[in-house]
C-alpha cells in the first residue's frame, strides 16, 4: 500500500507520470518494446513474505503500486502506446488480504487508457515481437549484486532468448535513470515532505534524549513519529552514541547514551515512496563541550562552502575535493594532522549523492543542473575520541543556485542546542 497523503497536500505532490512515460520513450530508440515489472515480496519465512513495495522504475512509469503487474510501452516512429496487465479481481483473495486494484482504479492513477488482465501480457508481447515491427525489447535489467536473487526482467530474458533467439534484448535501466536524474515540481514536493516527517520525527527524538536512554528507544520515539504521521522509514535508521558514530552505517541500536556523548542521528522519512535524507549530530547532556563544537563546527563550515559553491555547471566531483580541503585544512588547524592531504584517516566517504525514489538515487554524476536533488554530508570520526559527527542536508538546484531543503531543521551547534532545550522542556 502507498504511503497516506494528507488531502492538502495531494495537489501539490500530484505527479504526472504520462511525461514521466513520456520522456522515457523519447529517449527509446525508435522500433523498441519496454517490458517492466511491478515486482512482487520475496519470502522471508515459511509462511511470511517481506513488506512489498513497488519497482520504483515501474512506479515512476505508471504510478501503480501494486504486486504483480508489468507495463508493456512501445515506440515506431511517432506512436507511443502503453499497456498495463493487472491481477484480476478475486473475491476470495480480497477476503485474506485486502481489496485490489480495480482496472478503473488502475487506469485513473496511471492515466493508462489499457488495461488489461495479467494473463494476456504474454500473448500480447508475443504478437508484437512477431509482427515485425518492434525488433528490440528492453528491459529493466539493473542487478547490483552478483549473487542476488534475479528479478522477473531477468527471468523474463532468459525465456525471451529461448522463445525468440533472433530477438536482441538492452537493458532499459540506463535510459530511466537518466530521466529520473532531474525531479518534477510534485517529485521535489514529495522530498520536501518527507523532509518535514523527518523533523517532526528527530523532535520526537530529541524531546527524549537523556544519559541513560538507549539507542533503541530513541529509535522508538522517531519512528513512531514517522509512522503515525502517515509516513514510513527511508532506511534503517542510524542512532550511534559516542563511538558508536565512527560506524557509518551502525544501525545495532542497543547501547546506552552515556554522559558527555556525542549522538549521532541519520534518520529520514519516506513519503509517497520519495525519501529524505538527514543526519544531525548532538550533545547527550544538551551541551557541546569545547572540544565536540569545534569538531562540529569544521564539519558545519564543509556543509556550508560546499553548499555555497552548488549551482548549474559545477562538476559533482568538485564538491568531493572541496569537502577534502576544508575537513584537511580544519583538522591540521585543530592539531590531529600534520597534513591536510592525510584527513582520509577522519573522513572517508563521499560528499553528496543523488535523492529521490531510492535514498542512493539512480543517474549518472555529472555536472550539476537545475532541478536535481542531492544530499550535502561532510562528516569527521575520530576513533580513538569516541565520537563521530556528520550534518547531512538535502539540496535542490535551482536556475541560478540552491535551495536548502532541509533548512528547516537545526544544524549548527548553537541552533542544535536551543532546539534540544526546547523540546526537553516539553517533556519536564
Amino acid at each position: 500500500m502507498s504511503d497516506v497523503l494528507p488531502a492538502e497536500l495531494t495537489d501539490a505532490m500530484a505527479l504526472d507520470f504520462a511525461s514521466h512515460r513520456q520522456r522515457f520513450l523519447e529517449a527509446l530508440p525508435s522500433d523498441g518494446i519496454a517490458i517492466l515489472f511491478s515486482g512482487r515480496p520475496l519470502l522471508r519465512t515459511a509462511d511470511e513474505h517481506y513488506r512489498y513495495a513497488p519497482n520504483h522504475n515501474y512506479y515512476y512509469l505508471t504510478g501503480l503500486d501494486r504486486e504483480n503487474q508489468v507495463v508493456v510501452l512501445t515506440r515506431r516512429g511517432s506512436e507511443r502506446t502503453a499497456t498495463v496487465f493487472i491481477e484480476p479481481v478475486d473475491p476470495l483473495a480480497e477476503a485474506w488480504t485486502g481489496r485490489m486494484m480495480t482496472a478503473e482504479q488502475a487506469r485513473a492513477l496511471s492515466n493508462i487508457d489499457a488495461i488489461e488482465v495479467l494473463d494476456r501480457w504474454l500473448p500480447f508481447v508475443n504478437r508484437l515481437i512477431e509482427s515485425g515491427h518492434y525488433p528490440t525489447v528492453y528491459l529493466d535489467l539493473e542487478h547490483r549484486e552478483w549473487d542476488g536473487p534475479p528479478s522477473d526482467a531477468i527471468r523474463f530474458a532468459h525465456r525471451l532468448v529461448e522463445k525468440h533467439p533472433g530477438t536482441p534484448v538492452r537493458n532499459a535501466f540506463p535510459i530511466l535513470a537518466e530521466a529520473r536524474r532531474i525531479k518534477s515540481a510534485g517529485e521535489i514536493a514529495r522530498v520536501a515532505a518527507a523532509i518535514a516527517h523527518t523533523k517532526a520525527g528527530l523532535a520526537a527524538l530529541l524531546a527524549h534524549t537523556r544519559p541513560g536512554v538507549r539507542e533503541f528507544q530513541l529509535n522508538g520515539h522517531f519512528t513512531g513519529t514517522l509512522l503515525g504521521g502517515g509516513a514510513s522509514l527511508a532506511y534503517p535508521p542510524i542512532i550511534a552514541a559516542g563511538g558508536n558514530a565512527a560506524v557509518l552505517h551502525y544501525t545495532t541500536l542497543r547501547d546506552p547514551v552515556q554522559a558527555g556523548d556525542l549522538v549521532l542521528v541519520d534518520a529520514a522519512a519516506a513519503f509517497g515512496y520519495y525519501k529524505a535524507d538527514i543526519t544531525r549530530t548532538f550533545p547527550a547532556d544538551g551541551t557541546f563541550t569545547e572540544a565536540q563544537r569545534a569538531i562540529h563546527d569544521l564539519v558545519g563550515e564543509a556543509s556550508h562552502e560546499v553548499i555555497a559553491a552548488m549551482r548549474p555547471g559545477v562538476p559533482h566531483r568538485e564538491l568531493q575535493n572541496l569537502t577534502r580541503q576544508v575537513l584537511g585544512r580544519g583538522m591540521k588547524a585543530l592539531g590531529y594532522l600534520r597534513d591536510e592531504s592525510d584527513v582520509g584517516q577522519y573522513y572517508f566517504h563521499g560528499v553528496s549523492h543523488y535523492l529521490g525514489l531510492d535514498t542512493h538515487d539512480v543517474g549518472e554524476y555529472r555536472e550539476l543542473e537545475p532541478g536535481m536533488v542531492l544530499t550535502v554530508e561532510p562528516g569527521l570520526y575520530l576513533k580513538e575520541k569516541g565520537l563521530g559527527v556528520r550534518i547531512e542536508d538535502d539540496i535542490l538546484i535551482t536556475a541560478d543556485g540552491v535551495e536548502v531543503l532541509s533548512d528547516g531543521i537545526p544544524r549548527d551547534a548553537r541552533g542544535m542546542e536551543q532546539w534540544m532545550a526546547e523540546l526537553r522542556a516539553t517533556q519536564s
